[in-house]
């Protein structure tokens, strides 16, 4: 694993780039001549010590890659976040990547080695591939694969979005992040809880095959069935399970909450959180607004008019049955993503998944204001709009966290585009 101190033949995953990020690089006398782009400027220098990850760490497929071509220039830059960015590279082999870089500091370099740590064990092929690692100075670097239709986010509400993303591609989405989501739950060698799922954080390859993207936040997932409770909430508003938001209290099921807010989305066409005038005016929030129209069934009256008239009719049902179970305000409530997905692919009715809730030992105890979801984010917003941070992470954009809210910006991870 290359760092300040390893050896040369170690050093060679990507080192000459991250060393053009800090600045001193130099153009070798054999490299011809080109158009000079706007470099961004390098991170602010912390005045910190090199962090270095300890070879063993890593495993041996994910501890070196090709040297890649430059790549750290504005048109590049294909995702931003709380403390990193993310860019659209090639290998010597010609080979897209999309390159993480992040500005090293106490927390980035505990959540790199946790995301290291984790994705590094996982196999599937609904989640992106970490192609290589390197630590070089202060900057922290992962290569992913690139996939080139995007993220989800872009495609349902950004420049892809014209013309409308198909029904056949949205349940495509769906069915996979569930199946991306279940494995993670229940069929990777350790359980991980994401907390961080949303619709840009799905990105699509070139048949729209979708993969979950971004492993900043994830966390392995408690041995036992309790909770574990954070005081330091991240992830981005809008998908944020109440209980997680509240109390801090983290399960799988807050995944699969999120999974709901997407799928909410692929159902709608619309954001999580709308600030820009998009969505009728008090309807600005996705949950509060579809979760009466889910209740009544009038599921005509959520879909996207974009959709094209040929949608599945019995696709449509079950994937917003599938939302409602997955955005039950209590997380006892809430199937696992096991079963989410089975009503997903058609194998059992949403009715079966709810059988949990009429059980006399499923009983609603979660001590939470108020009944309704309504209320969720009617607590969130003054608790936001009370409170100086949501996160040890500092703001950088100069906005209020109560803007950051309606934004939906606020999220220590990056996203892909």
């Amino acid at each position: 694993m290359p760092g300040r101190g390893s050896s040369r033949s170690s050093r060679q995953c990507l080192a000459a780039v991250a060393r053009g990020a800090g600045g001193s690089a130099t153009r070798s006398s054999t490299t011809p001549p080109t158009t000079s782009p706007q470099v961004l400027p390098p991170f602010p220098d912390r005045q910190s010590r090199a962090f270095q990850v300890p070879a063993h760490t890593i495993p041996r497929r994910h501890r070196r890659t090709d040297r890649p071509r430059s790549w750290l220039v504005a048109e590049n830059l294909i995702g931003n976040g709380g403390n990193s960015r993310v860019y659209r590279g090639s290998l010597a082999c010609g080979r897209q990547v999309a390159i993480k870089l992040c500005k090293a500091s106490a927390e980035a370099s505990k959540d790199f080695l946790r995301e290291v740590d984790i994705i590094t064990k996982l196999q599937h092929h609904r989640i992106v591939p970490l192609i290589g690692v390197c630590v070089e100075g202060r900057n922290l670097i992962s290569v992913y694969r690139y996939l080139p239709r995007g993220s989800l986010e872009d495609n349902l509400h950004g420049e892809r979005s014209k013309p409308a993303l198909s029904w056949e591609n949205r349940y495509k989405a769906a069915l996979g992040i569930a199946e991306a989501l279940s494995y993670l739950h229940s069929g990777s060698p350790r359980p991980v809880i994401h907390r961080d799922v949303k619709s840009s954080n799905i990105l699509l390859a070139e048949e729209f095959e979708p993969q979950l993207s971004d492993f900043g936040l994830a966390i392995w997932a408690p041995t036992n069935p309790t909770s574990v409770t954070h005081s330091d909430v991240v992830g981005t508003f809008g998908y944020l399970a109440p209980e997680y938001f509240m109390y801090g209290k983290v399960t799988d099921r807050v995944d699969v909450y999120a999974l709901g807010v997407v799928l909410l989305e692929l159902l709608s066409g619309r954001k999580s959180i709308s600030s820009d005038g998009s969505s009728p005016k008090g309807q600005e929030s996705l949950v509060m607004w579809a979760t009466p129209v889910l209740s009544s069934g009038n599921i005509c009256d959520l879909l996207d008019p974009r959709l094209d008239v040929k949608h599945d009719e019995v696709e449509v049902r079950r994937m917003a049955s599938a939302a409602s179970l997955c955005l039950r305000r209590s997380a006892r409530l809430r199937p696992p993503i096991s079963q989410i997905l089975s009503i997903l692919r058609g194998e059992s009715a949403a009715s079966i998944a709810d059988q949990g809730a009429t059980e006399p030992d499923c009983v609603d105890d979660e001590a939470y204001p108020a009944a309704n979801v309504r209320s969720h984010l009617g607590l969130a917003l003054l608790d936001v709009e009370d409170s100086e941070s949501i996160s040890s992470t500092e703001h950088s954009s100069g906005l209020s966290p109560l803007e950051e809210y309606l934004r939906e910006r606020w999220s220590r991870s990056s996203s892909f585009d």
